[in-house]
């Protein structure tokens, strides 16, 4: 079968089996945690900001194993190019290249306030993502075993 034949229903596959799920499973979580949550307050602390420092480590290690794999099939020979390419890449696994761009402006979302949320999004990605090609560039260059 042509590669490009079997990459497309590889990704309307794992599409339709995403959105099903996530659509199927909306009305009965909600009411599940309604159930669960009744009578609880949640109260916000920024000390939940301690946690999400230590935890921040989680998505630079993905992020890493993703560009050590895909850094041989990116184009480019700059670090800034491959490391914006790897942005879009995760940008696009996460949906929030153009697709939570799109919802949001869907639900009613002004252009402003679409633009600022998910401009927040593509610029910390991209920003993480030329971070992780030039550190690991310099630190092991391509020709490195």
């Amino acid at each position: 079968m042509n590669r490009y034949l079997a990459a497309s229903i590889s990704a309307v596959a794992a599409a339709v089996v995403g959105f099903s799920i996530h659509v199927g499973s909306q009305g009965w979580i909600r009411a599940w945690v309604s159930a669960h949550m009744q009578g609880r307050e949640i109260i916000p602390s920024w000390d939940v900001r301690y946690l999400a420092l230590l935890t921040s480590i989680e998505s630079g290690i993905g992020l890493v194993i993703v560009y050590a794999l895909a850094r041989p099939a990116l184009p480019g020979k700059s670090s800034l190019v491959r490391g914006l390419l790897l942005g879009v890449l995760m940008l696009a696994v996460m949906g929030r290249l153009f697709r939570q761009p799109m919802m949001n402006l869907a639900i009613g979302n002004p252009l402003p306030v679409v633009a600022v949320q998910d401009g927040i999004s593509w610029v910390l990605w991209a920003l993480m993502s030329i971070v992780v090609a030039a550190v690991y560039d310099s630190l092991s260059p391509r020709n490195a075993p």
